[in-house]
């Protein structure tokens, strides 16, 4: 399976999650999903969704204002 990206960066709350979600409802359970973005509530509120939703947040790392999360879905 191919891992499918999705980049929120410049989007502001709750847009990042919305926009997360979204696309992992077009997704395949078992697909990955990569997430980049920046903000630390960003940050947070994807991973807190993710896990609150049922899927695993395989990695979640952040670089300066940028950050990446690794979502697979449920």
């Amino acid at each position: 399976m191919t891992t499918e990206k999705l980049v929120v960066k410049g989007k502001m709350c709750p847009m990042p999650v919305a926009f997360t979600k979204r696309k992992l409802e077009s997704m395949a359970a078992g697909q990955l999903l990569e997430v980049v973005g920046e903000g630390e509530l960003e940050f947070d509120n994807i991973q807190r969704w993710a896990k609150n939703n049922g899927h695993d947040v395989v990695q979640a790392s952040k670089s300066g204002v940028e950050f990446r999360i690794l979502i697979r879905k449920h």
